[in-house]
């Protein structure tokens, strides 16, 4: 394995350090989609219903506001659903609002060229086979004899940092233990569904506006959509959050096991018995496979998944344990230091950053305690093992703000918290440059990632109307 340059080193630990590298939940029915529901409700019903053999659902009975909160939530976390029968729900509570990431979060999208597919709903049991979830609204509907027409188009896929997950690696939060299921692929896109009495497709055209032959008059009569299929044009559609919505989960099922997740080391299985080859394994292949545990170790660091990426880094050690190349070795630990800190275990983050930076030498102490600063303020979160400052608390919130209002799509409730954070430590944090900026600058953070989130009343409340241009932005991202 051939390690980084101490010079393209030393340029990646500094920039890593100074820059941050009310809704119902989803799945949720009304007493009127419950009466509805009939023989889905019953126990032939949820026989028929069986999240065993409908472990990829499309959500159709979701709306715009449940769409937004998924979407909030996978920014962050994977997502844990409870699914019994033709109900699905998000488990709202199966996360540490203190340290994102920590059951695991979610690889960017995997973007596709796409194309329009269909599936026809003609009686109960393919409406229960392929549409489970709708069973609840269109259940009465299909049994009188109405028949359905379904178009999807997916434009790209975003899977989980975690391939698995137990009941042992969620102990401690009790949420957690409703939970069924976690989504660990998330397929984007758009979707429409309509009787097909009301349709009037002819082959090669769609019925709801998708491609050249679509009309606008017959995409309005969708009963249900997601997204909107005329907006998704070939390698376009990526752009568009119109053809960028959650349509469709891939779901796993906890292992029920007492047993932590296995999802820790990507080398193929190995025979057990034991044999003269394996015990001189080459050092080529060692080196190999290292290579590439580092190398996803690296990416869940980017996920901000450090539980995952440290039990990879500690795989990797096993199989290289030359000094150098140590993932605790100070001049090649850029990695773990991110993952301790994105894990909660700031101290020990702390003491690691700074023998890292001390290594490559040319700073003096201030400059050095500037860049562990970055560090704490960009990769910490929870510190369970008590090594974050109130200073650090401070600087950390703000940067928060600072990646949901520029990086990422965040939930609102973490905007506020963050705010919160900085308001209440400022008066017991020493001020100088740094400190004084974050506190003056938080406030507008505040409100664009708000805004972001979605809550646009909170969003205009708190932002300082100074620029009237700057304002009218805020408010068209709310739109947004």
């Amino acid at each position: 394995m051939t390690p980084p340059s101490r010079l393209s080193l030393l340029g990646l630990l500094t920039a890593c350090a100074l820059a941050a590298c009310s809704a119902p939940p989803p799945g949720s029915r009304s007493a009127t989609d419950v009466a509805s529901a009939g023989v889905a409700t019953s126990v032939v019903g949820k026989t028929k219903c069986n999240p065993k053999s409908a472990e990829r659902p499309f959500v159709v009975e979701w709306d715009a506001t449940d769409v937004s909160t998924f979407q909030a939530r996978a920014a962050t976390d994977v997502v844990f659903v409870r699914y019994e029968g033709c109900d699905l729900e998000i488990v709202e509570g199966c996360t540490l609002d203190d340290e994102r990431g920590h059951f695991g979060s979610y690889r960017p999208v995997e973007w596709t060229s796409g194309s329009l597919e269909s599936l026809a709903i003609e009686d109960e049991g393919e409406l229960y086979a392929k549409l489970p979830l709708g069973a609840a609204s269109l259940g009465a509907r299909v049994r009188g004899g109405e028949k359905f027409r379904m178009e999807y188009y997916v434009s790209g896929t975003r899977r989980a940092t975690r391939s698995s997950l137990a009941r042992r690696d969620l102990a401690g939060v009790a949420a957690c233990r409703q939970a069924t299921h976690f989504v660990y692929g998330i397929n984007l896109g758009a979707f429409a569904l309509g009787a097909a009495t009301e349709l009037k497709a002819t082959a090669g055209i769609s019925a709801f506006g998708f491609g050249a032959g679509g009309s606008r008059s017959r995409s309005t009569k969708a009963d249900k959509r997601g997204g909107d299929l005329t907006a998704c044009r070939g390698v376009s559609a990526k752009e568009l959050d119109a053809c960028k919505v959650p349509i469709r989960l891939a779901l796993r099922e906890i292992d029920p096991d007492d047993g932590a997740s296995a999802d820790k080391d990507p080398r193929p299985a190995e025979d057990p018995k034991p044999s003269v080859t394996k015990a001189f394994l080459s050092r080529d292949e060692r080196e190999r496979r290292a290579s590439a545990l580092y190398a996803s170790a690296a990416e869940k660091s980017r996920m901000r998944d450090g539980r995952a990426c440290l039990a990879d880094l500690d795989e990797h050690d096993k199989l290289d344990p030359r000094p150098q190349y140590l993932s605790t070795a100070p001049a090649f630990a850029i990695t773990r230091v991110q993952c301790l800190m994105l894990s909660g275990q700031c101290g020990a983050g702390k003491v690691l950053a700074r023998k890292m930076v001390e290594t490559f030498g040319g700073m003096d102490a201030r400059s050095v305690d500037g860049v562990v600063e970055g560090y704490v303020a960009s990769y910490c979160q929870g510190a369970r093992d008590g090594g974050m400052s109130p200073r650090d608390e401070l600087l950390a919130a703000k940067n928060r703000l600072d990646r949901g209002a520029n990086v990422e799509k965040t939930d609102a409730a973490t905007c506020r918290a963050a705010f919160e954070t900085v308001q209440r430590l400022a008066p017991k944090v020493a001020k100088d440059e740094r400190v004084s900026h974050a506190v003056e600058y938080a406030r507008a953070a505040a409100a664009s990632c708000l805004a972001r989130a979605g809550d646009c009343t909170a969003a205009r409340g708190l932002y300082p109307r100074s620029s009237e241009s700057d304002f009218a932005a805020l408010v068209e991202q709310c739109r947004r």
